[in-house]
């Protein structure tokens, strides 16, 4: 007999929420809680830097505080990341016995559905191991898993649109030199074609 998931969906939220809402639904899990997506988008853009990482060196603090850029800490490890509502974050806190037993076999579970999503809109998503979403070779979405508790967290998102210059101002890292590259090809491009 399988389990009901319960499902909450929160458009529109502040970003604050949209990072606490599955902190909070995992330490509250108890045996009887059933196993919960929640489906959220926030109604401003943030930061958010993973559990293990070190702020200073991965975010630009100045330019987030000039352009009023919340930064929150996640529970959930993974890189830095620029986050608005051109997102829809999906967020599964499960019980541990109801996900397969291997982290590779979960995050293969949980990105299968985002990926399936991805083709079906004409983008060719795939799975590449152990929890990223590629397109052509380049990565568009990594995913994330805690623990909380007595509750399994898997976190990611679809993508409907992306910030690509604000990201590339935010972030302290050779990813945000390679955005600015691509920046300035594509102006450059543009300015060809005109």
């Amino acid at each position: 007999m399988s389990k009901k998931i319960r499902l909450l969906y929160m458009e529109g939220v502040s970003p604050l929420r949209s990072q606490t809402v599955y902190h909070a639904v995992g330490y509250a899990m108890k045996e009887s809680t059933p196993n919960t997506i929640i489906m959220v988008s926030p109604n401003g853009p943030y930061v958010s830097v993973g559990y293990h990482q070190d702020i200073q060196k991965e975010v630009d603090l100045d330019y987030c505080e000039k352009h009023n850029l919340p930064v929150y800490r996640r529970e959930v490890g993974g890189g830095a990341v620029f986050l608005d509502n051109g997102q829809l974050f999906t967020q599964w806190i499960f019980h541990k016995e109801d996900l397969p037993a291997t982290l590779e076999e979960r995050f293969k579970l949980y990105i299968d559905p985002i990926v399936q999503t991805y083709q079906e809109l004409g983008i060719p998503a795939n799975l590449r191991p152990i929890n990223d979403i590629h397109v052509n070779g380049k990565k568009i979405g990594g995913t994330g898993a805690a623990q909380m508790g007595i509750a399994e967290i898997l976190v990611g998102s679809l993508m409907y649109t992306f910030d690509k210059k604000t990201m590339s101002q935010v972030l302290e890292s050779p990813f945000r030199e390679n955005a600015r590259q691509d920046l300035r090809i594509a102006r450059s491009l543009h300015d060809h074609d005109v």
